[in-house]
């Protein structure tokens, strides 16, 4: 039953952003891109707030 909310939710998710004014945005191989790392966000250590979250293009 959790697999099948599961796969519910994400074609929620797929249709919205398909319907978004961007779209499904591809990466071309070479292009420069920035990866948010999300492991900080619900911790509340002082490192949160001292580490960066992007990654360097």
């Amino acid at each position: 039953k959790a697999a099948q909310h599961a796969i519910a939710r994400k074609a929620i998710f797929d249709r919205r952003v398909l319907r978004s004014k961007a779209g499904e945005v591809v990466f071309k191989t070479g292009e420069l891109v920035q990866v948010y790392d999300n492991a900080l966000d619900n911790t509340l250590s002082t490192a949160r707030k001292l580490l960066p979250r992007w990654s360097a293009p």
